[in-house]
């Protein structure tokens, strides 16, 4: 008998060799791709990182640039009321107008800065600006008496107006006819 050696350059060992060729080249390719793709993330998420805080940055700035602007439109307020006093001790009588005075560059300072009051007497009741603190015989669910003005700024609610609200019962309509009682 003939010993024969097994043949290794098969016809299917040739076809084997291009495919796992093309295996390592797709490999590769993979991780070249997805090194790029961390580079990338990596690079976004340092982008992302700054973006954070320059945007922290900036709103610490806009928070103060606020308050500066506030602190600029209210210096006017202690200057005026500084300047009242000093003539309310040479003549008294000229505080009130000076009072006046400052409460409407005051008020003009507020407006200024977007703060603005609240509707008062004769406007109807909103639980949205306003707090109850009493009711009085007076067209119902209209505000009657402002004990303390509200302010908003913008849709914001700085402070709700305390007020008194009209009841809508009037004396006479409260007790009610009496029973017994003629009419001459």
């Amino acid at each position: 008998m003939e010993n024969k050696e097994p043949v290794v350059d098969t016809p299917e060992a040739q076809n084997d060799l291009p495919e796992v060729e093309r295996l390592r080249g797709e490999v590769e390719f993979l991780k070249a791709e997805l090194e790029a793709s961390k580079n990338k993330f990596l690079r976004l998420y340092a982008d992302f990182e700054n973006y954070k805080k320059r945007m922290v940055q900036e709103l610490e700035a806009a928070q103060r640039n606020g308050k500066f602007d506030a602190v600029r439109a209210l210096l006017g307020t202690m200057d005026d009321l500084e300047r009242a006093l000093g003539f309310a001790s040479v003549k008294p009588e000229d505080l009130i107008p000076g009072v006046k005075s400052v409460l409407e560059n005051f008020t003009r300072s507020l407006k200024s800065l977007g703060v603005e009051a609240v509707p008062g007497v004769g406007a109807e009741f909103d639980p949205r600006y306003h707090e109850a603190i009493g009711a009085v015989e007076g067209e119902e669910g209209k505000v009657m008496h402002v004990y303390q003005q509200g302010f908003k700024y913008g849709d914001l609610l700085v402070r709700p107006a305390r007020v008194v609200v009209g009841s809508g019962a009037k004396p006479e309509e409260a007790e009610g006819p009496k029973p017994g009682a003629e009419s001459n």
